[in-house]
């Protein structure tokens, strides 16, 4: 199962979980990242995670700064991955350039709008129910447990082995075929 990404600043957490509960009531999963300190090791992993699991990313911009720490991070891996993005910004605003080729959506206008806007951009909420969530990397099978019988039957042989290349290199040099 996919779901939709939602970033957003902390100065539009109301509009943004407003964004959720209509989302949500149209029938789409929403991951919201509000566990992780921004920035710290937790949040990008997960982050790398969820973006990657997700159908569709949708990007609130602040209102009035220009500081987007965290959204560039967030952008360009949807698009890196191939994600859609849904960027929501009010009016015209000058916009980072890895969101310059997103589909935008004016939340300057009446709530609505928007949300009938942004659920006729999204993928199907159906359709992203029954995909299913990429897998991550590629994992190395597990390694297979060795008896400690076998174990001492490996040093063992290794033993023998060394023993005997000892003993040739000795003999070797006592008859005089390996120089000193």
């Amino acid at each position: 199962m996919q779901h939709v990404y939602l970033s957003y600043p902390a100065t539009e957490y109301d509009l943004a979980h407003r964004l959720v509960d209509d989302l949500q009531a149209a029938g789409y999963a929403v991951f919201v990242d509000a566990v992780s300190e921004l920035g710290s090791i937790a949040w990008a992993s997960e982050t790398r995670r969820a973006i990657r699991s997700c159908g569709a990313l949708i990007v609130l911009l602040p209102f009035g700064t220009g500081k987007w720490t965290g959204i560039r991070h967030e952008g360009v891996l949807a698009q890196r991955w191939h994600k859609p993005v849904i960027t929501l910004v009010r009016k015209e605003k000058q916009l980072p350039r890895y969101l310059r080729e997103t589909m935008l959506i004016d939340v300057a206008r009446d709530y609505m709008l928007v949300i009938r806007d942004l659920l006729a951009t999204l993928p199907d909420a159906a359709a992203l129910r029954r995909t299913p969530s990429p897998v991550g990397r590629a994992v190395s099978p597990p390694r297979t447990l060795v008896s400690r019988r076998e174990r001492l039957r490996q040093w063992m042989w290794g033993g023998v082995a060394l023993l005997v290349m000892v003993s040739l290199g000795v003999l070797g040099v006592v008859c005089g075929v390996i120089p000193v």
